[in-house]
């Protein structure tokens, strides 16, 4: 598999999954998760009709064993478990992000829903 910086970046992440039936790294089904919402996937579903679309490319650029990407169902399986605040941390350490001592960002749904899907009026 190709060695990209996102896929390094969730390399170390603690994998609570099974190990029996493992066909996907968690780092890569945590980068394409990454790459499908900042591509404007909203929900599984939509993750997973990105992924049949992108299939080609997809498979060029991470060059999974077997050119087999993971589903948007192992995808989820993947997230089911994982520590949020350390994928956030690789997240924010990734992109470069450093917020300051102490700083949060507090919003309720509404807020994210308004700043994620606008409506026209």
């Amino acid at each position: 598999m190709s060695q990209l910086a996102i896929v390094e970046a969730f390399a170390d992440l603690c994998d609570t999954r099974r190990t029996a039936g493992q066909r996907h790294q968690q780092a890569l089904c945590l980068a394409l998760f990454t790459l499908a919402v900042t591509a404007g996937n909203r929900g599984f579903l939509a993750i997973g009709d990105w992924l049949k679309a992108y299939h080609v490319e997809l498979v060029a650029l991470f060059q999974p064993p077997k050119d087999r990407l993971p589903s948007y169902s192992t995808i989820r399986r993947a997230l089911l478990r994982l520590d949020y605040r350390e994928y956030a941390a690789r997240l924010a350490q990734f992109f470069g992000i450093d917020p300051l001592p102490g700083e949060t960002l507090a919003v309720d749904g509404k807020v994210l829903r308004a700043f994620c899907c606008p409506v026209h009026t």
